[in-house]
């Protein structure tokens, strides 16, 4: 269900490089992307209930997502050292009883089914080469190129230190 969420919302409302995206290599927009374009259609009476169905269960997995981060955040805490009287002042929480509560009830929501978001999976396919390539730095395709223009670059600067050097 959730995963046809995003497709539906990204189909509706895929934009700009998104729709670029979809249509070129079928990746969905960002859940909270889609989200708030429900809303805002919503806000101008352009969002129909399918789309607003939508939304609500991308709302849900993202609420999931965050439980299971938070509680992974629990696990790490205890992991070094922190206790539950030290999170349940850090969270605001009366006491540590109630700290202690909150990460039991996290740990059964992590045990909910849950499908990842694919805008957080790692790229794949062209977009990932195309990705590579954007912060690659700029260097000639082949080692004979690359060696003549460290060539040239070493007789441009020989040539500078020399004209620095006349008087």
């Amino acid at each position: 269900m959730v995963n046809a969420s995003r497709r539906h919302l990204t189909e509706r409302y895929a934009s700009g490089v998104d729709l670029l995206l979809w249509e070129t290599e079928k990746r969905l927009i960002p859940d909270l992307d889609a989200i708030k374009s429900v809303t805002d259609a919503a806000a101008s009476g352009q969002a129909e209930g399918l789309d607003m169905g939508a939304a609500l269960v991308l709302v849900q997995a993202a609420r999931l997502a965050l439980d299971r981060l938070e509680c992974e955040l629990f696990e790490a805490a205890h992991a070094m050292g922190m206790r539950s009287e030290a999170i349940a002042a850090v969270l605001d929480l009366p006491d540590a009883t109630l700290a202690d509560k909150r990460q039991r009830w996290l740990e059964a929501r992590r045990a909910l089914p849950y499908a990842a978001a694919e805008s957080q999976r790692a790229e794949t396919g062209r977009a990932a080469r195309r990705a590579e390539a954007a912060h690659r730095p700029k260097t000639a395709a082949d080692p004979q190129t690359a060696r003549r223009s460290e060539a040239e670059h070493a007789t441009r600067a020989a040539g500078e230190d020399t004209s620095e050097q006349q008087p």
